[in-house]
C-alpha cells in the first residue's frame, strides 16, 4: 500500500467541482504502473501541521506494514490549524451577512489568506469575519515564531527521513512553498538553505524533491502567473505524468523522464465556470 498525505496537490477532488473535464491523475497513474493500491489522505487547504498529525496518528495506531510506501506533500507552515478559529462558529457575531458563513468551519489556508489581506489593509477582501482577539492571536503567533515557522518543513523532512530509515520504508517528500519571501517580506537564498538537507537525506530509500510545487505549477503558464483556473491538483495532465514519473522512478528505480512541461498555457477563458454546479460549463485553456 502507498499512503498519500498533503493538501490540494494530493486530494482526489471531483473534477466537476473545478469546472474541468476529468483526466487520469498522478496517484492513479502511480498505482497503475506500480500495480499497487494507494490510500489518499490529502485535503485541500490543510497545512503541514495537519498533514503530519494524520501521518503520526496512522503511525501510532499501527496502520502501516513492513512493505508500506509513502508520498508526503508538505504544504505551507503558516497554515496553522487554529483550534477555536477553524472550528464551526454558530454565533451571529462570527457571521455577518457580508462575509462567508463560519457555521461549517474554515480551513487553515483560509485563516492564513485572510490574515494576509488584513495585514495589507484590504479588510473588505477577507473571506471570513474574525473577532479582534482572534486576529490578534494569529498575528502574535506569526510574528513571534516567524523564523521557526519558516524552518518547520525542513525539520519535518529530517524527521520523516528518520522514520523512513528506522522502518526501512520507501518515501518521497515534496514541499509546496519556498521559504523566500516569507509573509513579512524576509528573503533568503532558498536553494542554498535547502541543499544541505537535500544532500543529507536523499538516498535509495528516501527522496526529498526540494523544488517547490507551487513554483513548478506557476511555470505551466507562459508568464509564470497562475490564474484562478481549474487544474486538477494544480497541474495539467502532461505534468501529472511527470509528477508520477518522479515517484515511480524512486520506488521502482526506472528511468522515466522527469522534465516538467513549462510555459505552454497562454490564457484561460470561462474562468467564472470554476465550481459552477452546471457540469456543462467548463473552464477552457488556451495553449501555445
Amino acid at each position: 500500500m502507498i499512503y498519500l498525505y498533503g493538501d490540494s496537490f494530493v486530494e482526489n477532488e471531483p473534477a466537476e467541482s473545478l469546472g474541468m473535464h476529468d483526466h487520469e491523475r498522478w496517484y492513479q497513474m502511480m498505482s497503475k504502473i506500480m500495480n499497487e493500491d494507494h490510500e489518499n489522505h490529502g485535503k485541500c487547504g490543510e497545512g503541514c501541521w495537519t498533514t503530519m498529525d494524520k501521518f503520526h496518528n496512522h503511525l501510532y495506531e499501527g496502520r502501516f506494514k513492513e512493505d508500506s510506501k509513502f508520498v508526503i506533500v508538505l504544504s505551507g507552515s503558516y497554515r496553522i490549524p487554529w483550534i477555536d478559529i477553524i472550528n464551526p462558529q454558530h454565533d451571529e457575531k462570527y457571521n455577518p451577512p457580508n462575509k462567508e458563513n463560519r457555521k461549517n468551519g474554515l480551513t487553515p489556508s483560509s485563516a492564513y489568506q485572510d490574515w494576509l489581506v488584513e495585514q495589507e489593509g484590504r479588510h473588505e477582501e477577507a473571506e471570513y469575519h474574525y473577532l479582534p482577539e482572534e486576529m490578534y492571536a494569529i498575528d502574535q503567533v506569526y510574528k513571534t515564531l516567524n523564523h521557526e515557522i519558516n524552518r518547520q518543513n525542513l525539520k519535518n523532512v529530517t524527521y520523516l527521513k528518520a522514520i523512513s530509515k528506522y522502518n526501512n520504508w520507501p518515501m518521497v517528500v515534496f514541499r509546496v512553498l519556498s521559504q523566500s519571501p516569507d509573509p513579512f517580506g524576509n528573503k533568503c537564498d532558498d536553494a542554498e538553505r535547502v541543499k544541505p538537507i537535500e544532500d543529507m537525506v536523499n538516498d535509495d530509500n528516501f527522496l526529498f524533491w526540494s523544488y517547490p510545487l507551487q513554483d513548478q505549477s506557476a511555470k505551466e503558464w507562459h508568464d509564470g502567473f497562475i490564474r484562478e483556473s481549474g487544474t486538477i491538483n494544480h497541474f495539467t495532465h502532461r505534468n501529472h505524468v511527470i509528477f508520477n514519473n518522479i515517484i515511480c522512478n524512486h520506488f521502482m528505480k526506472t528511468d522515466l523522464t522527469e522534465k516538467w512541461h513549462e510555459g505552454f498555457i497562454r490564457d484561460v477563458v470561462n474562468q467564472e465556470h470554476r465550481r459552477d454546479p452546471n457540469p456543462d460549463k467548463l473552464v477552457d485553456f488556451i495553449y501555445h
